[in-house]
């Protein structure tokens, strides 16, 4: 997961946030770096003096940009806050990416990094300079349900030399919960994907805090030599508290907290009232380790004994080979039954079948909701928290594996059983419903401006269009799709400004789109359509974001791909004339010009009135032609009708006059 410095052309300006703050790429910062972001100087146009540092983020993730504006709010909290946050241009080859200041921690970390070891902390220590001084922030999240996610040993700061005050480090800079180490998430996060842990609850933060306890007490990870898996399995089998704690030597008034936090049971946690209350001298209800019901009999699986559900879901969703042998013998089911007494449990197993044509795979992710409610949806390799499906979806959509087997979880619908499965607020389970649905139907539909892409921005709002034209131009809004196109545009233009991921990415973006664009779009092979629905989007695009910025180079880039859709039309003096036109408005760099000119519904009608009536006039010279040239005019018909017809009218000229001349006799 770890990401190489980023090094800039040696000609590029300097990358400048919100006109005031100049991130300094050359003055790399790497003991303020973040797991997922790399740290570097910045100077303040209007301080020269103060001290802040800048986050320079992944560009295949989203920061928390639904978050950041609710923490720079919080200035006074014991928590490291942004000052500033935006997209800015780092150089040619890094493209732009999403950059967060923060004011320079005034101290140290309290713990170097994660493996280091420190002298351990005294419990009074503990108390006066980590918990008292942290509380009031824990609570300021706390009571805005905005969980930090990022609450560890290593990323906490002093604020002083005395190392009396300390303040909690940056939680912003990346998907929540995806930099923590598993020894620091609840058993329900760890069994999860770091991509798939989701936005998590402030249970999560108490947890990760009663952790950090534990490590500053320990002076160090307590459980270095286990593997994640083996961390999982062991809180799961002996409690948290007693994994982690160990035989460390801790008073009894300091377990009290730590029971408290470390409980597995989220809705017995402790709270920032219970620590408050705690810190004020008051004794609660000591904690007892929430341990799984044990069987009276184990069972064997992957050469190994189980004695819990609990452990038996774990071991199972890991091995997906060994599941399908022991759900084909049903000794799964016959277990629940005679060493839990659970014939509702072993019921439900057996129903979770789904019949002899259920995939097995199926099968077992639904055999897995029902052993153990609560633990994250698991299907082969995926595991991710239920309302960290879509982000685990986005974070790593660019893996072709990963990929295939998302659909195939999504097309089985096993996200709609698993909430239909277990307990909870109806209405998250209703907003979490209509996002599966949604993603469903949209991967019915895989044509342009549909399909996965369409689905992933959907389901997943701001995240950065994963078009490889613009990629490394981290676009998030409308605004910024056009200009990014354009850099590319002057970058060596090649094939056409639009592709799946841009559709998908106008359409979820764009309100009230009309699909008729992307029919437009949907079949390349009619290149005039096509080019032309191309330049329809983004000059919707364009009106839809406000304003008429210039974009010389995309412009031309569209108006050399017009020449199909500058055929279309008829006449041949209006084609020339259009073709200077479009030249013309390619140079002023706009968009809804040069749209205005290739797809004006008056032009299109005056053409085709013409082209009817030329092609109607045409039509009856060639009759005429093949008249003449089959001797209709020498034809004995033809001269005798034409004979006829002339001695009639010669007849009626001379009787008329006679008639004239008997008139003028008759008078004189």
């Amino acid at each position: 997961m770890s990401e190489q410095p980023i090094h800039t052309d040696g000609g590029s300006d300097p990358a400048m946030l919100g006109g005031r703050y100049t991130i300094q790429m050359e003055n790399p910062m790497p003991h303020l770096d973040s797991p997922l972001a790399k740290a570097y100087a910045v100077s303040d146009s209007r301080a020269a003096s103060r001290g802040v540092f800048g986050l320079i983020c992944r560009p295949e993730l989203l920061p928390r940009i639904d978050v950041i504006p609710q923490f720079s709010r919080m200035r006074r909290i014991p928590v490291l806050t942004p000052v500033d946050a935006g997209s800015i241009p780092i150089s040619d080859s890094e493209g732009r990416r999403f950059a967060i200041v923060f004011d320079v921690p005034t101290g140290e970390r309290v713990l170097p990094s994660a493996d280091a070891t420190i002298p351990p902390l005294r419990e009074d220590q503990v108390v006066r300079h980590i918990i008292k001084p942290l509380i009031p922030g824990l609570k300021e999240m706390s009571g805005r349900f905005i969980p930090h996610r990022a609450i560890r040993a290593d990323n906490i700061f002093y604020t002083d030399v005395s190392r009396k005050a300390v303040i909690l480090g940056e939680c912003v800079s990346s998907p929540a919960g995806m930099s923590q180490p598993v020894l620091y998430e609840p058993i329900e996060a760890g069994m999860s994907r770091p991509t798939g842990r989701g936005p998590g609850e402030v249970g999560d933060d108490l947890y990760a805090f009663g952790v950090t306890l534990v490590v500053l007490l320990a002076g160090g990870n307590p459980v270095a030599d286990m593997s994640d898996e083996e961390l999982v399995q062991s809180k799961i089998t002996h409690g948290s508290y007693s994994t982690l704690v160990g035989q460390m030597r801790i008073s009894l008034s300091m377990m009290e907290p730590l029971r408290g936090l470390l409980c597995d049971d989220p809705d017995e946690r402790w709270t920032t009232g219970d620590i408050e209350l705690w810190l004020g001298g008051r004794q609660l209800s000591p904690k007892q380790p929430m341990l799984p019901t044990r069987a009276t009999r184990a069972i064997s699986f992957a050469g190994r004994d189980y004695w819990n559900r609990f452990s038996l879901s774990y071991a199972m969703g890991r091995d997906w080979m060994e599941t399908r042998d022991i759900l084909k013998n049903g000794e799964l089911e016959g277990w629940i039954r005679r060493s839990y007494s659970d014939d509702e449990t072993a019921d439900a197993i057996a129903a979770a079948g789904g019949g002899e044509s259920a995939k097995p795979e199926h099968t077992a992710c639904r055999v897995l909701t029902v052993l153990r409610t609560g633990l994250p949806i698991r299907f082969r390799d995926f595991s991710a928290r239920i309302d960290g499906v879509a982000q685990c979806f986005a974070a790593e959509f660019n893996d072709p594996e990963f990929r295939k087997t998302f659909v195939e979880l999504m097309r089985a619908k096993l996200p709609q059983m698993y909430l239909q499965s277990t307990s909870g607020s109806r209405s998250e389970q209703a907003a979490q419903m209509k996002i599966f649905d949604m993603i469903n139907y949209f991967l019915d539909r895989p044509q342009i401006g549909f399909g996965l892409e369409r689905a992933l921005y959907e389901s997943n709002r701001g995240w950065p269009c994963q078009s490889p034209l613009i990629k490394t131009q981290y676009v998030c809004e409308t605004e910024d799709l056009l200009p990014a196109l354009d850099h590319a545009a002057r970058h060596g233009p090649s094939g056409e400004p639009m592709d799946r991921h841009i559709a998908a990415f106008c359409a979820a973006r764009v309100r009230n789109f009309s699909d008729r664009v992307l029919r437009m779009l949907a079949v390349p092979e009619d290149l005039a359509t096509y080019r032309l629905g191309t330049l329809q989007m983004l000059a919707d695009v364009q009106r839809a974001a406000g304003g008429r910025p210039k974009l010389p180079a995309l412009t031309q880039w569209l108006g050399g791909l017009m020449d199909p859709v500058i055929k279309q039309f008829h006449n041949r003096s209006y084609r020339a004339q259009l073709t200077k036109q479009v030249e013309q408005a390619s140079r002023k760099g706009d968009l809804l010009e040069l749209h205005f000119l290739v797809d004006s519904l008056d032009a299109q009608t005056q053409d085709a009135d013409g082209y009817a009536r030329a092609r109607t006039e045409y039509a009856n010279l060639a009759q005429a032609i093949a008249w003449l040239e089959d001797g209709g005019l020498t034809a004995p018909a033809h001269v005798a009708e034409k004979g006829q017809q002339s001695a009639t009218v010669i007849s009626a000229m001379i009787s008329g006059l006679m008639i004239v001349a008997l008139a003028v006799i008759y008078v004189i």
